[in-house]
């Protein structure tokens, strides 16, 4: 678990998860009452670097009451899962507080895996140790200063593909054969029938 990245930008979001799940900045520490949030991939590019891409392959498995386990400060927290739900990227308002809850923890995935189509988010409230014996945070998120979008898995093998010089010469090979059949194929038809 990385609990030093201290930026919210994406690409160094992006570069830390290829060490594990990471914890989000703007967000409150284990032990600290309000909403923790941690990124993790589900599922990844089997060519980009790094060894966890599928550190939260199984999260979509996770429903309400079911436990999961962080370990901060060599002290381990247990979370029971209350909700778990799929949003559009830009819904940000998951990483803030969770509302009728003092400690939570928010565990963020893409949904489906190995896109960036969406995300899957399961949240589980504190129960031990007990969260009466948190304390305040000190983070201070702002909304001027918040992402606009959620992180997401690195890039996929067709998004390296459809970039690259030879991907985009064989898709638009592939477009320009598929017209030229279906304009070869209108003209038989056309012919036939006079």
């Amino acid at each position: 678990m990385n609990y030093s990245t201290n930026t919210i930008d994406e690409s160094v979001i992006e570069n830390n998860l290829q060490d594990g799940v990471v914890h989000y900045p703007t967000t409150v520490l284990p032990g600290q009452n309000g909403n923790a949030a941690y990124f993790g991939h589900s599922s990844n590019n089997i060519f980009n670097p790094g060894k966890y891409k599928f550190a939260f392959v199984l999260l979509h498995t996770l429903v309400p009451g079911d436990t999961f386990y962080l370990t901060y400060n060599s002290k381990v927290y247990v979370y029971k899962v209350i909700t778990r739900s799929i949003v559009d990227p830009n819904d940000v308002s998951v990483l803030g507080p969770v509302n009728g809850q003092t400690a939570t923890a928010t565990l963020i995935t893409c949904d489906p895996p190995g896109t960036s189509l969406k995300r899957l988010i399961v949240v589980g409230q504190q129960i031990s140790p007990d969260p009466s014996s948190n304390t305040t945070s000190t983070t201070t998120a702002s909304s001027n200063t918040g992402p606009v979008i959620l992180p997401a898995e690195g890039q996929t093998l067709w998004g390296r593909f459809i970039q690259s010089t030879i991907g985009k010469i064989i898709v638009s090979t592939i477009i320009v054969a598929v017209v030229l059949l279906s304009l070869r194929k209108l003209v038989l038809r056309r012919t036939k029938t006079n």
